[in-house]
């Protein structure tokens, strides 16, 4: 389209022959489409990735990323891990979620690298476009034997809004020097009350009773809603006490 307009204008500029009123009516004709003679897109510049001869972009400066009131109240702690492309000028764009958290610090995180400031990439000593990987880290403040949640996963198709995390209840801190996770599953009814809970992984079976117990009696949320109605959404959740997990993660089930 653009290089029908572009040879119309070359016969306005050059055909004598065209009477003014056709160079008029050519112009009414572009700007129907909103377009000039220089609204040709500008080529955009290439994003190159980490290799030989690309200089990695590195943080300046950054913020601490705020915590949602569902992540505080799970005391969810963890990273987000987001792939983006720093621009030639130092800023962040195209930032996309590559390993989430939940509970709204996926979204914190992004908003918050919006606002970092990077020495961009170069190439040859030239500042080009770079894509890379970063990672937001959120810390909640506890004590180091108390649980709290490191992953947050809900089954909400699309158009679905997922369910809202509004009161929490954890098993009593043990002052026992074992670090320990379990990982468990439920569904979060109209009611927002978890229902069929039931243990997916666990470092040691001496704590599933006391996570399972805690979720199902304390833990409530607003409910999720399909065209203003309530319904049933599955939910995963990763509990951890002490400073990390002493086993490998169960991989994050897909939406």
């Amino acid at each position: 389209m653009i290089e029908q307009f572009a040879t119309a204008i070359f016969r306005v500029r050059y055909n004598r022959n065209l009477h003014a009123g056709n160079i008029a009516r050519w112009f009414s004709f572009l700007a129907c489409f909103g377009l000039t003679a220089q609204d040709a897109p500008a080529p955009q510049p290439p994003v190159f990735r980490l290799g030989p001869g690309i200089t990695a972009p590195f943080v300046v400066a950054k913020a601490k990323p705020q915590y949602s009131n569902e992540s505080r109240l799970a005391k969810l702690e963890g990273s987000v891990l987001l792939s983006m492309v720093i621009d030639a000028d130092g800023h962040p764009r195209d930032i996309q979620v590559a390993r989430p958290l939940g509970l709204g610090l996926d979204e914190s995180a992004i908003e918050n690298v919006r606002h970092w400031t990077f020495k961009p990439g170069s190439k040859a000593g030239t500042p080009v476009a770079v894509q890379v990987n970063e990672e937001v880290f959120f810390r909640t403040d506890r004590t180091l034997w108390d649980w709290h949640a490191v992953h947050a996963v809900f089954a909400a198709p699309d158009g679905v809004t997922r369910p809202v995390l509004v009161k929490t209840k954890f098993p009593a801190t043990v002052d026992e020097e074992q670090n320990a996770s379990v990982t468990i599953t439920f569904d979060v009814g109209p009611r927002g009350i978890p229902a069929n809970l039931r243990v997916v992984k666990s470092s040691n079976a001496k704590w599933e009773a006391g996570i399972l117990a805690a979720v199902r009696d304390g833990w409530r949320f607003r409910p999720a809603t399909l065209d203003g109605k309530p319904i049933t959404v599955p939910a995963w959740f990763e509990f951890v006490r002490g400073s990390h997990s002493p086993i490998p993660p169960v991989p994050i089930p897909s939406r």
